[in-house]
């Protein structure tokens, strides 16, 4: 396997573990957060939101990060959670995270809001309230479409997104970036603009796939998933594949 630089840029904090699987594998990891999270101080209507919980008929997790973030808050109110709320998370990973905390949750195989939507559970939502727990400013389309369908929807934002800034005139052509979220995506692309044609994106669904397609990358490679696992094994086979088309 040919020495590969590999960009990971997500919060600082959730690059390790992908990292050490790259340099097991004798490639070049180059750790530099793009985005970092901040928590939200809880304030009256967050509270309000906490403390009517039980008014809930479903609640949603729209990521590990709005476990993190917002679980906790929840549980300041609640040592015991209300009999009748339904738990969903957007995937695996999230789900994953809420069993931590002892809440098992439903989930689409493939992690997105569209999974989510297809699941049986979110299918008769007319008249029902949901929760979605998420990032100040997060994707619209969970929400817009439980309330097409008739559900109550009300946010729970529980963390800030801040946008970090890097120089990347170091990074080799040919390397393998690593975007994992359409504000990671964005700020590479801004910081990056007249090199990205010497870059092969990789990102873990097809809307972001189709956003990174929009600029002129060397290459997008669609994971199919946000685990560690999914974007190793994509790179990998990123890796190989050009390795062959130069032989």
């Amino acid at each position: 396997m040919h020495l590969k630089t590999i960009l990971l840029t997500r919060p600082p904090g959730a690059n390790k573990s992908l990292a050490d699987l790259f340099r097991a594998d004798g490639l070049l990891p180059i750790v530099r957060p793009l985005i970092e999270l901040a928590e939200k101080p809880v304030d009256l209507e967050m509270k309000r939101i906490a403390l009517d919980l039980d008014r809930y008929d479903k609640i949603i997790f729209v990521s590990k990060s709005s476990v993190r973030f917002g679980l906790p808050i929840l549980e300041n109110y609640w040592p015991q959670w209300p009999i009748s709320l339904e738990w969903f998370s957007v995937g695996p990973g999230t789900a994953e995270a809420l069993k931590q905390h002892g809440v098992v949750a439903s989930f689409p195989d493939l992690a997105g809001s569209e999974g989510l939507l297809a699941l049986a559970g979110l299918q008769e939502v007319a008249g029902e309230q949901i929760l979605i727990v998420r990032g100040a400013g997060g994707r619209e389309l969970l929400g817009q479409s439980l309330g097409e369908s008739g559900a109550s929807v009300t946010y729970l934002e529980t963390y800030r997104r801040l946008l970090i800034q890097h120089d990347f005139s170091d990074l080799v052509a040919g390397s393998i970036v690593i975007l994992t979220s359409a504000e990671i995506l964005e700020n590479f692309t801004s910081l990056s603009a007249e090199s990205l044609h010497g870059y092969h994106a990789v990102v873990p669904s097809s809307r972001l796939e189709g956003i990174a397609r929009t600029y002129v990358f060397q290459g997008v490679t669609n994971a199919g998933g946000a685990s560690d696992e999914a974007l190793y094994d994509a790179v990998i086979k990123v890796i190989n594949t050009s390795g062959k088309a130069n032989e």
